[in-house]
């Protein structure tokens, strides 16, 4: 009898427990636009479709996306989207809460935090925001660009890591999640929390690459989309989604996710966690949501690890080139159109070679004969702890006095990418040294005119 009793007693504790469980919470972010930044937007849509898959209702789920690729003059589906071989739609049924010129960082940080004045005094609607509190779980997934220690925005108000860690820190004060997960899939993504995010406010974060380190795109070479010339997702990214879809979420861990993911990314990105990472050994269905996805034998599956050593993968800062080549290559038998492609190729390594004598100028300023491009170059991924009393103004020292390259899509991810160099001159120079470099390199680039 007595066992009777302690069986009755456990079966209402955990139903309790059950039945007091909180909400699932999403907000995916894409704002990169133009079609070489197709894959960021697709990995958001995918991501979309898997919550939704999962039984997460519209109402908890935010999508932030330009939404530029589907009607592109590009793309020979129009309003379609594909990430996978098994030509799924990723863009069907897909509920965009903020588009164009409303993705951007403060937008963003209001929707994150639940502020509907914020949004409506941003964006001039009342828009959906994440409205969790205190018992529910919370997934945020950025597919980006990004450069040490920022994460790039559309409109070149780039959200800086320190920017990131004290919302989060806002967050966790007023009592808005129980746990808190974030997937950032940009160049030097670790950059954003390495030694800042605390490891004891419930927070996990999951990075495409390390804080000195590129993220890739991938299945840029893809037969089975070889009209389009672009790439179809993150690496990182496209292999968490394809590892979610075939798991059983109440079995597997976002640990196991994330380590499969990781192995799929050898010899190219370097994925890491950071933060609470107890977090990772809880079950995916706590984050993605319960319902059984359709698993057919075979059907949407492929090996994730066979493809990334068999299909092309490009560093994120290098799209734009990278897929204006691919796109020449394949446009010979087009006399007009192969002339165009060669005009805007030719115009994007301009406007590279244009930045890197920016960045060498800043450094010869400085450090004149030693300025080698050997050790430019090496700084690029090689560079020690962001001492941000100098490298935050000197970014902004950047954007104020060459806010072209800080401002056009066609370069200005490829000269984030650098600034490695700025992270290392701050930890040898003043500031007021290294802000003076800046503005005699901007005065004789002509890209900074």
């Amino acid at each position: 009898m007595k066992g009777l009793i302690f069986f009755l007693c456990v079966g209402l504790a955990v139903s309790n427990t059950r039945g007091e469980e909180g909400k699932k919470w999403a907000l995916l972010v894409a704002s990169a636009n133009g079609w070489f930044n197709y894959g960021m937007q697709a990995d958001v849509y995918h991501a979309y479709q898997v919550f939704r898959e999962g039984g997460i209702p519209e109402e908890q789920i935010v999508v932030m996306a330009y939404d530029d690729i589907a009607q592109s003059e590009d793309n020979p589906f129009k309003g379609q989207v594909f990430q996978s071989y098994d030509l799924k739609d990723v863009y069907n049924g897909i509920k965009i809460d903020y588009r164009k010129e409303s993705v951007n960082k403060n937008t963003f940080f209001a929707v994150l935090q639940g502020d509907k004045d914020a949004v409506k005094n941003l964006t001039g609607v009342n828009g959906k925001v994440i409205d969790s509190g205190p018992g529910d779980n919370v997934f945020i997934f950025i597919s980006n660009h990004g450069m040490p220690g920022y994460v790039c925005w559309l409109d070149g108000n780039d959200m800086s890591a320190k920017e990131l860690n004290e919302t989060i820190a806002s967050l966790h004060k007023n009592r808005k999640y129980k746990n808190l997960v974030l997937y950032v899939d940009t160049c030097f993504a670790g950059s954003m929390f390495e030694n800042i995010l605390a490891d004891n406010i419930g927070v996990y974060a999951a990075t495409a690459s390390n804080a000195t380190s590129y993220a890739y795109s991938t299945d840029c070479n893809s037969l089975a989309f070889a009209d389009w010339r672009t790439c179809l997702g993150g690496l990182f990214s496209i292999n968490w989604v394809y590892e979610l879809q075939s798991d059983d979420r109440h079995a597997s861990t976002m640990d196991m996710q994330f380590q499969e993911a990781k192995i799929a990314c050898q010899g190219q990105s370097d994925p890491q966690q950071y933060g609470s990472l107890s977090i990772s050994l809880m079950r995916e269905s706590e984050f993605f949501g319960d319902s059984a996805l359709d698993r057919k034998p075979g059907r949407g599956r492929r090996s994730r690890r066979s493809i990334g050593k068999a299909s092309l993968s490009i560093p994120k800062h290098l799209l734009a080139y990278e897929t204006l080549k691919n796109q020449l290559n394949h446009t010979s038998e087009h006399f007009q159109r192969s002339q165009q492609v060669k005009a805007k190729l030719d115009w994007v390594k301009k406007l590279m070679d244009t930045s890197d004598m920016f960045i060498k100028d800043i450094h010869t300023s400085i450090h004149g004969r030693f300025a080698t491009d050997k050790r430019i170059s090496r700084a690029e991924t090689n560079f020690g702890s962001i001492k941000w009393s100098c490298y935050e103004p000197a970014v902004e020292a950047v954007r104020a006095h060459c806010p072209r390259m800080m401002r056009t899509e066609d370069v200005r991810y490829y000269a984030g990418a650098k600034f490695g160099v700025l992270v290392n001159l701050c930890n040898e120079v003043t500031t007021d040294t290294l802000l003076a470099a800046v503005k005699t390199a901007a005065r004789i680039n002509p890209l900074c005119g």
